[in-house]
């Protein structure tokens, strides 16, 4: 895995504008401090306020990303103290069935006290610098429903950003661990991953994203070397006539990474003390109170044969009927507006959250994005 975390001979390691307090640049290891403070202190607006946290290492968080990844940081040159940041990665991944490099850009954050001015502009123009080493040609990125502010400024088409193409709504609810549900017979067996079911394994989750847009092209390296604390064991399996014909992954990535509620809004504000007091008598989990970690793990890594929902019912539920008396609150997953296998997701109780995909394009990938034919895209939720 290749990882840049400092500035690229050909483009310089600083934009410092003329004349301007601030200036914007690679980050590298001894600012990981400051970013996961200014994560710390910036939550994502919305019916329930969240922060975004990545403890105790920023940059080991950014490598379940993919093979290469930069971060940028904005600083106010007075104090030293960074004030804004981003990061993009590059990984390959199927477009149109194709693997080729594909960009991702995440994190995008800007302290309260500096919103407003031109900070953002400038910090596209420095993207816009990076963009010229032609890692990649298209780059997916996620708006959370709530962040009204990105939807209107930066996914707005305002001159001089790059351009954001709405790919339509991605649905990532928190389905609520409660009790057991009924075991789902699917006409396969489901079994726990293994070391000598993996090629198997990869060979399944690229046969099934080749079909959609967007979705990640795995190794057997990469669940070997590359994605931190998760496990072959951590697969679901679905075999039929000695044939894996689908996959789920289960990733607890607190280790690394991890989301806290920093509050909630006018209305759940005093709905939620209310429901607390509810919920256990419906088995459901607690809000958590301000302040607190939400505790989770992501459904990831599905891929079923032909979209078949009663394959993926059945992965789901043996995953979730697992999880019920642990401690995990919540189970994540991510699932496009028009994938297939949402209406598997009505069957549980669920916290909603979605956000907009947006295909993002600078002048040499507008070409490429026209030529995007109309299969479902797939974006993985444990790397948002």
């Amino acid at each position: 895995m290749t990882v840049s975390v400092v500035s690229l001979p050909i483009l310089g390691p600083k934009a410092v504008l003329p004349k301007s307090c601030f200036e914007i640049g690679l980050a590298n290891e001894s600012d990981d401090d400051q970013l996961r403070r200014l994560l710390r202190r910036s939550p994502i607006p919305g019916s329930i306020s969240v922060t975004f946290e990545r403890e105790p290492s920023f940059f080991d968080s950014c490598r379940v990303r993919g093979d290469f990844f930069q971060v940028g940081i904005g600083r106010d040159r007075r104090t030293g103290n960074a004030i804004g940041l981003g990061t993009r990665s590059v990984a390959h991944a199927f477009v149109n069935g194709r693997p080729m490099p594909l960009g991702y850009l995440a994190d995008l954050r800007l302290d309260e006290r500096y919103r407003g001015g031109t900070l953002i502009a400038r910090g596209y123009r420095f993207l816009r610098h990076l963009h010229h080493d032609h890692r990649a040609r298209l780059y997916t990125t996620m708006i959370f429903t709530g962040n009204h502010g990105a939807l209107t400024t930066i996914a707005s088409g305002r001159a001089g950003l790059p351009q954001y193409h709405d790919m339509g709504v991605v649905h990532s609810p928190g389905i609520n661990i409660r009790r057991t549900k009924p075991t789902i017979n699917a006409g396969c067996d489901i079994l726990r991953g293994s070391e000598d079911l993996l090629p198997e394994i990869v060979e399944c989750l690229n046969r099934n994203n080749s079909r959609r847009q967007f979705a990640p092209v795995h190794t057997i390296a990469m669940f070997k070397n590359q994605w931190r604390d998760f496990r072959c064991t951590d697969f679901y399996v679905a075999v039929r006539r000695s044939r894996v014909i689908g996959v789920l992954g289960c990733w607890d990535q607190r280790a690394f990474k991890q989301t806290r509620v920093a509050g909630y809004g006018p209305r759940l504000r005093y709905l939620v003390p209310l429901a607390n007091i509810l919920r256990p008598l419906t088995g459901s989990p607690l809000f958590p109170e301000p302040g607190q970690e939400v505790s989770y793990f992501y459904i990831s890594f599905v891929s079923v044969d032909e979209d078949n929902v009663e394959v993926f019912q059945a992965l789901l539920r043996r995953a979730y009927n697992d999880s019920v008396g642990s401690r995990y609150l919540y189970a994540i997953l991510a699932l496009h507006e028009r994938d297939a296998l949402l209406p598997a997701l009505r069957d549980y109780s669920q916290t909603p959250f979605s956000g907009r995909l947006f295909c993002v394009t600078f002048e040499d990938g507008e070409d490429l994005y026209r030529s995007l034919d109309g299969r479902v895209p797939y974006l993985e939720a444990a790397t948002f």
